[in-house]
């Protein structure tokens, strides 16, 4: 289980992610965005939401004045800004992640 969250302190803001650990029964930071990439979500209200396999995870940072996407390696601390989604050269107002694992299909097998 991960938890991810922004926080502000001293006039700029972090995104960091966390997961619990069992054998201390506490939380343990495990990743941190760069300073330069999190700033800009200083002073913003945004809705966070994630999904992610293995240790790959995709962030999506949504509110009325910016939408970020990006993915982490968890496991490296590694982030990457993903290209914003457009259609008609407008920018979308919200993106969400979604994961299809479990796999999305549904079994129809004997049901007739």
């Amino acid at each position: 289980m991960y938890v991810v969250l922004l926080s502000e302190f001293l006039e700029t803001a972090s995104l960091r992610v966390w997961t619990w650990d069992d054998g201390t029964q506490s939380w343990r930071q495990i990743a941190a965005m760069p300073p330069s990439m999190s700033h800009k979500f200083y002073g913003k209200k945004v809705d966070i939401n994630c999904t992610g396999a293995g240790k790959e995870m995709l962030v999506c940072v949504n509110s009325g004045q910016l939408c970020s996407y990006l993915m982490c390696n968890l496991a490296e601390n590694e982030w990457v800004e993903l290209p914003e989604c457009n259609s008609n050269e407008e920018g979308r107002e919200f993106v969400c992640a979604f994961s299809f694992e479990p796999r999305i299909e549904a079994s129809i097998w004997g049901r007739m």
